[in-house]
């Protein structure tokens, strides 16, 4: 396990694995984000695993993309980085169209300088809502991976959880080794 403290209500991030089937190694605790090694055990694969908990405050927010940059250049191998982004990649992924598009552009850049991949989330729009009357909801919660972590998973899925009793839905990732989802995905690499 490793995990990083909150701040207040916000942050927090908590990172395990199974050890019969991972040999997990710490790597860096930064301000928002834990990266560390996973091996898996069964198959002998080795990739990075970096936790995100993006700033959900104006002030912190080009701290949080600066971290973001800093941890994807740390490593050159396969790699997935998930977690509360508490950034939109467009306008229809929030419900009232209210997007700070300073933020929206910087987060974009930053998939597309590292050639992420994103897992599509295909079960629900939006993964965070506001719980309050004047209701809020977007898609904040993501997870991403390196061209070569998608290559030597191809079917790789991503599936919102029921949100109970949090303001999020947890995301379960399905490296999809054992699953038939129909026609295999055609893209060109970037």
């Amino acid at each position: 396990w490793c995990s990083l403290r909150t701040r207040g209500s916000a942050g927090g991030i908590l990172v395990g694995a199974n050890a019969n089937l991972f040999t997990l190694t710490p790597g860096e605790l930064l301000d928002f984000s834990i990266s560390v090694m996973l091996f898996n055990k069964v198959i002998g694969f080795a990739f990075k695993l970096i936790v995100v908990y993006g700033s959900p405050y104006e002030e912190g927010k080009q701290a949080f993309i600066d971290e973001l940059h800093k941890v994807m250049g740390s490593w050159q191998g396969p790699m997935m980085i998930g977690g509360d982004f508490n950034l939109v990649r467009s306008i229809n992924v929030k419900n009232n169209g209210i997007v700070n598009f300073k933020w929206l552009d910087l987060f974009n850049y930053w998939v597309s300088k590292w050639r992420l991949i994103e897992l599509e989330l295909r079960n629900r729009k939006f993964t965070w809502t506001n719980n309050q009357e004047n209701l809020i909801m977007a898609r904040i919660d993501r997870v991403f991976l390196s061209t070569g972590l998608e290559v030597a998973f191809p079917l790789a899925r991503v599936k919102a959880l029921d949100r109970i009793p949090s303001d999020h839905s947890p995301l379960l990732v399905d490296m999809g080794d054992n699953m038939y989802y129909g026609k295999k995905r055609f893209r060109f690499e970037k």
